[in-house]
């Protein structure tokens, strides 16, 4: 019994250690939340608030996720420093193609 709940204790551990999307989309999914954000730039006070609101929900409809997931999912990304690295590049790289991001340089370890 105890082996058993230790097992399970293990599982869930490492369970939440596992990003719920890929790196992939969660970088679609950041990329679009900027964006989103960034359409609110020119709005203040309440109007910014409740567009961004509304922006907001619309990207995570879109997504197929809740507002949860997606938070839930950047805490688990932000535990491995090169791996949000690499998810933010790519948002980054997303929202501009052209842009000079850092280079990852996997050889330091």
């Amino acid at each position: 019994m105890h082996l058993m709940l230790l097992a399970l204790a293990t599982a869930c551990h490492n369970a939440a250690e596992t990003p719920m999307f890929s790196e992939e989309k969660s970088a679609r999914i950041m990329a679009d939340l900027y964006l989103a954000e960034a359409a609110t730039n020119g709005y203040t006070g309440y109007s910014k608030d409740s567009l961004t609101h509304v922006y907001y929900d619309q990207v995570l409809k879109i997504h197929g996720i809740t507002a949860s997931e997606y938070e839930q999912n950047l805490q688990v990304l932000a535990q491995d420093e090169r791996r949000i690295e690499r998810v933010v590049n790519l948002a980054l790289k997303l929202i501009d193609p052209k842009a000079e991001l850092p280079e990852n340089n996997e050889e330091e370890e």
